[in-house]
């Protein structure tokens, strides 16, 4: 064999060997499991938030709680909206009386069970709200599916929530009609599930009873375009100028930018496989806490990676502003990590919920996370501040990334580094 033939192979070995081992690390890192859940605990005291009394008279709405794990905007935003009315009574339905998880660490005690349904012991619904939620076509989710199925059935409307489209898909309901979810999933429901017509670029998307809602936070708009079908046009307006959604007017269309993933999503995905040092932040909730402020700061840091998220209180339950339960993890001993109060900050324009949060999350990621976190949440930034964060905070990926990176180098040339210190024995 020649000289230059053995100086290819060795060339060629030391860069596979660098390659091997930069994937290794990046591939290490995507497999990272996430915090271990909460315990739901006991029962919270108080009693119930929900009697048969609070649905006379008024539009009943039963709010979907996954066995599997739950969205967490995809729960309280449109649970916020909706309950801001006085026209609406809104309950959680549940496989079970177990307190149900929310993406983040947060659980919810449901109000009902959809065996409570099925006796006559939960207000029949008008119309049931559907987040996405993990395993939506498992079993875990039988009872959920069933529960849906039944409820369209029966005539009442259905409103989808982001990939709550792919429960519903699962439920059998989306055949033959028109549907949009989180733009990331449509082109895997659009080959899991041909039977339905699939639409992008849209916040929602009507079709008879069935109403699907784009990622996350378009299930706002979704929201108060049903809040007017079902109880008027003034009244949508005057919750929606209360949850001040970006842009927001009754007469704004549901057409929006189609989005894909691209070299803006960069430092998302360097978070996501060089998650070592990680900060985390302890976010804290009291009661009275608002539905979308509970959410928000947990979403920003779910999408963006840029930080592990522990929810706490005081008590290890919390009462929202509109009667809901939410277990959290006792209060103690501090994680070493920042602790944020939901709710307890606003934006440079004075606005709390998704501005708040994104305007903490651009303190501590930098612009371009915030960038790419709203393009995944789809909620609009133009009067977000995006401040800069510390140079540690900022860099920290992309540190990891450099060290990664020079680690595998190292490791492509530990061939030829052997080789040389034998032939000088």
């Amino acid at each position: 064999m020649s000289p230059a033939v053995r100086n290819i192979g060795r060339i060629a070995l030391s860069t596979s060997i660098t390659l091997v081992a930069f994937a290794g690390a990046a591939v290490a890192g995507l497999a990272q499991p996430g915090p271990p859940p909460t315990s739901p605990g006991e029962a919270a005291p108080g009693g119930e938030r929900f009697t048969g009394s609070t649905a006379e008279g008024k539009i009943v709405v039963a709010v979907v709680l996954g066995k599997s794990g739950s969205e967490a905007a995809d729960v309280l935003a449109p649970f916020d909206v909706l309950a801001t009315s006085p026209r609406f009574a809104v309950y959680t339905i549940a496989d079970s009386q177990a307190a149900a998880p929310l993406d983040g660490g947060l659980w919810l005690t449901p109000d009902f069970t959809f065996a409570d349904a099925a006796s006559g012991a939960a207000p029949r619904p008008d119309l049931i709200v559907v987040p996405a939620v993990n395993l939506p076509a498992e079993t875990a989710e039988e009872g959920a599916r069933s529960f849906i199925a039944g409820q369209y059935a029966d005539g009442v409307h259905v409103l989808g929530i982001c990939a709550g489209s792919r429960l519903l898909a699962a439920a059998g309901i989306l055949d033959g009609l028109t549907a949009t979810s989180h733009w990331s999933r449509i082109s895997e429901l659009e080959e899991s599930n041909p039977a339905v017509s699939w639409v992008r670029g849209e916040r929602y998307v009507q079709d008879g009873r069935v109403t699907t809602t784009g990622g996350v936070t378009s299930s706002i708009p979704g929201t108060l375009k049903v809040m007017a079908d079902l109880a008027g046009a003034a009244e949508a307006a005057r919750v929606g100028k209360l949850i001040d959604y970006p842009g927001w007017t009754p007469d704004s269309p549901a057409r929006m930018p189609k989005k894909t993933f691209g070299l803006d999503d960069v430092p998302v995905l360097i978070n996501a496989a060089f998650p070592w040092a990680r900060p985390t932040y302890d976010i804290r909730l009291a009661d009275g806490v608002d539905e979308i402020d509970a959410a928000a700061l947990f979403e920003m840091y779910s999408y963006s990676l840029a930080g592990t998220t522990r929810a706490v209180s005081a008590s290890g339950s919390v009462r929202t502003r509109h009667g809901l339960n939410l277990r959290t993890e006792v209060l103690g001993e501090s994680t070493g990590g920042e602790t944020l109060q939901a709710g307890g900050f606003t934006s440079r324009s004075g606005r709390g919920g998704f501005d708040a949060a994104f305007e903490q999350l651009g303190r501590t990621a930098g612009s371009s996370v915030v960038e790419s976190v709203s393009k995944m949440l789809e909620y609009p930034i133009d009067r977000v501040n995006r401040d800069q964060p510390f140079a540690w905070q900022q860099w920290r990926s992309t540190a990891l990334l450099a060290a990664a990176a020079l680690l595998a180098i190292a490791a492509g040339c530990l061939p030829l580094v052997a080789r040389r210190i034998l032939r000088r024995r």
